[in-house]
């Protein structure tokens, strides 16, 4: 297995995880913000929209440059629907990842995280699955304020 496959297998399986936390919550808890958090659907729509944010930092597109891509957060989705859509593209995603060659994972590019420094297309390449990581651990800290301590 290559890195690039690798990415990809844990990437898409960090989405699943997160979305099947995301769909254990109540749905009238869905919109909830506990103090000083963001609401379970407000992660599920940044879920959905990850897979082309990295895909666009790695192809060098300017933000806003993936035509027809964006969700409006105003108008929030079903969990189902947002996980839908982040697993469609995930797979986009995963499709460009079978294309980058070992040399490419080496090349730079400057963004504003972690103080701003260089990061590899590799570090990008892993970044959807450190997000969905992350947020199922807010998705899971709700869920346990709601007294849901079940591993699901």
């Amino acid at each position: 297995m290559t890195i690039q496959e690798y990415l990809a297998d844990v990437t898409r399986s960090a989405a699943q995880e997160a979305f099947r936390y995301a769909k254990a919550v109540p749905a009238d808890k869905l919109t909830w913000e506990p103090d000083g958090a963001r609401s379970v659907i407000s992660l599920c729509w940044e879920m959905a929209m990850c897979p082309t944010w990295a895909q666009d930092l790695i192809e060098n597109r300017e933000e806003g440059d993936s035509s027809g891509s964006a969700l409006d957060p105003a108008q929030p989705l079903s969990v189902a629907e947002y996980e839908t859509e982040c697993l469609a593209r995930v797979e986009k995603l995963a499709q460009l990842f079978g294309t980058l060659s070992d040399e490419r994972l080496k090349d730079t590019k400057w963004l504003p995280y972690n103080g701003g420094r260089d990061h590899t297309v590799l570090e990008m390449m892993d970044y959807p699955r450190w997000n969905f990581n992350y947020h199922l651990g807010q998705i899971a800290y709700v869920q346990t304020m709601l007294g849901d301590k079940e591993m699901h």
